[in-house]
């Protein structure tokens, strides 16, 4: 359940999963470049643990079309940034079933 405030922008953005899809991908050009070199030194320089950054990290690799109907708001209402980032062994490695599992609709 999302709360909905008069005057404040669409209520089904979900800040809390933009911001942690922004941040994986920033860490991931960081490390993709040099300029940090691990997971821990990531933490370190952000104040959070490893395991939060090795957490968050992994939406860096969300499907376009996933993030595509997260930024305007249209995700399903499941999909939390705690339980995107949380630790999926079951989400498969192509980008069409973890679609399904977590509830986006197909994009046609």
């Amino acid at each position: 359940m999302r709360p909905v405030l008069a005057g404040c922008p669409d209520p089904r953005i979900d800040s809390p999963i933009l911001k942690a899809v922004a941040r994986a991908n920033q860490w991931l050009i960081e490390l993709l470049s040099g300029r940090s070199t691990s997971l821990p030194g990531i933490g370190k320089g952000e104040g959070v643990g490893k395991r939060y950054v090795s957490r968050i990290i992994r939406l860096a690799f969300l499907a376009p079309s996933i993030v595509e109907q997260i930024t305007p708001g249209h995700q399903p209402p499941e999909p939390t940034a705690q339980a995107l980032s949380a630790r999926r062994d079951d989400l498969p490695l192509s980008w069409n079933a973890p679609r399904e599992l977590l509830g986006f609709e197909a994009r046609t």
